[in-house]
């Protein structure tokens, strides 16, 4: 894409007014903004959650895993699973995401987008969690009993790849160690026992798919430049 005078103006001119912006939030619930709900429809974007047999063969997994994995991989987990927020990136980048405002904010609007895409396969798959199906499988905090069946896809599985896969497009010369990171976000589902490898992998897919496109939509192309030019100076 060419780039008039006037464009590259505007473009530093955004530079400059995102120093100092507010760092955003994602809305609870998320909602979509810039796709087309109807080509992310559940049953268009996911296969169907396993029938029983996988499901007992991946239930099998997760208990030999956890049983298998140190206590202070289990804290790191448990911490993961409070942080839906860019700072999860922060080591892997070597910056603190706090400081790149254009980033971070870029970076909730593609999760926000990606985990309402994935809230619409929650609802319209309800699959069980893990320790709903077997009440001896060990999580990371106590569950409170009752809640809606909702572990296909995963959502926090879609917050991690989706800015993960954005970085990495944003800032090649880290995507290794982003990525890296990304699937270590998402084996913390498996490691607190609230969901199914099938869940993550599902919850993959789609967040690329995601990312890629809010990544090409013109009406972020601003945002878009305003955070590659933040990223720019990593090595």
């Amino acid at each position: 894409m060419r780039l008039t005078a006037l464009g590259l103006m505007a473009l530093a001119l955004c530079g400059v007014a995102y120093a100092g912006a507010p760092l955003r939030e994602m809305a609870d619930p998320p909602q979509i903004h810039y796709l087309n709900p109807a080509e992310v429809a559940p049953r268009l974007i996911f296969a169907p959650p396993p029938g029983e047999a996988t499901t007992r063969q991946e239930l099998d997994f997760l208990h030999r895993l956890i049983a298998a994995t140190p206590a202070d991989r289990i804290a790191r987990a448990r911490a993961d699973g409070d942080d839906e927020t860019p700072a999860m990136y922060s080591a892997a980048l070597g910056r603190d995401l706090r400081q790149l405002p254009a980033t971070w904010n870029l970076l909730v609007t593609i999760e926000e987008e990606a985990n309402a895409v994935i809230g619409m396969g929650k609802d319209e798959f309800a699959r069980p969690r893990p320790y709903q199906t077997d009440p001896t499988m060990p999580t990371c905090k106590a569950v409170k009993p009752g809640k809606s069946p909702r572990s296909y896809p995963s959502g926090h599985a879609s917050v991690g790849y989706s800015m993960g896969w954005a970085l990495a497009r944003l800032a090649p010369q880290r995507a290794e160690a982003v990525l890296t990171r990304a699937d270590d976000y998402a084996l913390g589902r498996w490691l607190c026992g609230v969901h199914y490898p099938s869940d993550t992998s599902a919850s993959r897919g789609a967040a690329m798919v995601v990312a890629e496109r809010l990544l090409a939509d013109p009406r972020l192309a601003v945002q878009v430049a305003a955070a590659r030019g933040e990223l720019a100076g990593l090595r």
